[in-house]
C-alpha cells in the first residue's frame, strides 16, 4: 500500500514563530512527506468556507507549494452540514454544489482521489432511505463528472458497515468506493478489523489513527482522538498486515495530530 500524511486541517493552526501569521497544516506536512516519501491528504477543503474566494486565497499558496512539492495527493471534501441523501432538495443541492468544488480541486492539484463522509444520523434516517438516496446522488454526480477520480465514502458514526457497502455495490462502478477510517470503527459495534475483512473488495483508502475506544455509550465521538499509530487499543501492526494482504492496492492516510511519530512507527515495522 502507499501511504499518505493527512494535513488534518481542522486542528486550529499556530502563529509562526516571527509572528508573521498563521502556521498552515500543510507547512507542516509537506516537509515530512518530501522527507519520508509518502503522499499527502489535503484536508484544508474539509472547511467549506477555504472553498469560497476569500478562504481559497489563503489556503491556495499552501496547497499550490504541496502540489508542485508532492507527488500522490488525494483531497478530501467538505463535510460538515453536507447531507447529499437529504429530504429536502435544497439542502442536497448544497452538498451537490460543495462536492462539486472539491471534484474540480482535485484535478486542479492533481488529487485522484476524493473523500467523502457518509453522515449517517442514527434515528433520523431509515437505512434504507440512507442508502437509496445516497445512490441516487453519487451516481447523478458521476454521470456528470466522467474525469478519473475516485469518489471514497468514509464511515462516521456508522455502527456496522452494511449500509456503506450496500451503497457502493449497488452503485456498480469503479470510481465509488470506501475509505475505512480505523479509529471511527474502533468506536463502533464492529471491530476495526472486521469493517477490513467486509469491505475489502471496495476499499480504495485508510484513514489511519488510534484511540482506546468509546468513552460513553452516548457519545461515541468524545473516543475520536486521532492518536498515533501506537497509542491505542488497535492492534495496528496486525490490521496493517491484514489491509495489506487483502487491499495491496489501497492507500492509506496518517490522520493523526502526531504524524511523524507514525511515520516512524511505520518505517520500523517495515510497512515503508
Amino acid at each position: 500500500m502507499k501511504y499518505y500524511i493527512s494535513t488534518i486541517c481542522d486542528v486550529t493552526c499556530e502563529e509562526t514563530a516571527d509572528g508573521g501569521g498563521k502556521l498552515s497544516y500543510l507547512d507542516r506536512t509537506m516537509p515530512l512527506a518530501v522527507k519520508y516519501g509518502t503522499g499527502i491528504e489535503i484536508a484544508e477543503f474539509c472547511i467549506s468556507e477555504n472553498m469560497d474566494p476569500e478562504g481559497f486565497e489563503n489556503v491556495l499558496p499552501h496547497v499550490e507549494a504541496c502540489a508542485e512539492a508532492v507527488r500522490d495527493k488525494v483531497l478530501h471534501a467538505p463535510y460538515n452540514e453536507l447531507y447529499p441523501m437529504a429530504i429536502d432538495s435544497k439542502v442536497v443541492d448544497v452538498a451537490r454544489m460543495r462536492y462539486d468544488q472539491a471534484w474540480q480541486y482535485c484535478l486542479r492539484f492533481g488529487a485522484d482521489k476524493m473523500i467523502v463522509h457518509a453522515n449517517y444520523i442514527e434515528d433520523l434516517y431509515y437505512p434504507t432511505w440512507f442508502v437509496s438516496r445516497h445512490l441516487a446522488f453519487w451516481k447523478e454526480f458521476l454521470e456528470k463528472h466522467p474525469e478519473n477520480v475516485t469518489i471514497c465514502i468514509e464511515n462516521v458514526l456508522e455502527r456496522t458497515p452494511d449500509q456503506l457497502l450496500e451503497i457502493v455495490r449497488k452503485a456498480d462502478d469503479p470510481r465509488l468506493r470506501l475509505c475505512i477510517d480505523v479509529g471511527h470503527a474502533n468506536l463502533s459495534e464492529t471491530a476495526p478489523e472486521d469493517w477490513v475483512d467486509a469491505c475489502a473488495p471496495y476499499i480504495s483508502h485508510y484513514h489511519i489513527h488510534n484511540n482506546t475506544g468509546p468513552v460513553t455509550n452516548d457519545r461515541r465521538s468524545i473516543g475520536d482522538r486521532h492518536s498515533a499509530l501506537g497509542c491505542g487499543s488497535i492492534d495496528m501492526y496486525a490490521l496493517l498486515q491484514k489491509a495489506e494482504s487483502l487491499t495491496p492496492d489501497a492507500t492509506a492516510a496518517i490522520e493523526s495530530y502526531d504524524p511523524e511519530s507514525s511515520v516512524v512507527w511505520l518505517k520500523e515495522k517495515g510497512f515503508i
